[in-house]
C-alpha cells in the first residue's frame, strides 16, 4: 500500500527528490523511510530518476538541408573529411553532483511531453 501512495505521489510531482517523497510519505503514513528505500521501491514498480530530456522535432526545412548536405558531401575523400573538425556538445561534470533537476519517468518514456 505505501509503495502505491508513493507511486502515485512520483507521478503527480515528477521532479520531487527521493528526500522529498521520503517526507512526504512521512508526513502521510507516519513511517519513517529512507532516501534510498524510496529510489529501490521506485525502481522496482519502474519509476527511475532521469534527466528531462527536450526533443527538438525537425522540421522539412531541416530535412532538406541534411539531405542537401549529404548528397554535397557524398563522394567526399578520407583526406578531405581530416579537416573536418567535429564537436562533441556532451556535458561532464568533475564533481559528484551536477546539480541538474532530475525527474521520475519509466523506461521507454524519455521523449513523452
Amino acid at each position: 500500500m505505501k509503495t502505491g501512495v508513493l507511486a502515485v505521489t512520483a507521478k503527480r510531482n515528477r521532479r520531487s527528490t527521493a528526500s522529498d517523497l521520503s517526507r512526504q510519505l512521512s508526513s502521510a503514513t507516519g513511517t519513517t523511510v529512507s532516501r534510498q528505500t524510496v529510489y529501490r521501491r521506485l525502481g522496482h514498480i519502474g519509476l527511475y530518476a532521469r534527466m528531462p530530456v527536450r526533443c527538438v522535432p525537425l522540421t522539412a526545412t531541416h530535412c532538406r538541408l541534411q539531405l542537401t548536405c549529404s548528397r554535397e558531401h557524398a563522394l567526399w575523400t578520407s583526406k578531405q573529411w581530416s579537416c573536418v573538425m567535429f564537436a562533441d556538445e556532451s556535458r561532464f561534470s568533475l564533481q559528484s553532483d551536477s546539480r541538474r533537476t532530475l525527474i521520475w519517468s519509466a523506461p521507454g518514456t524519455r521523449y513523452h511531453q
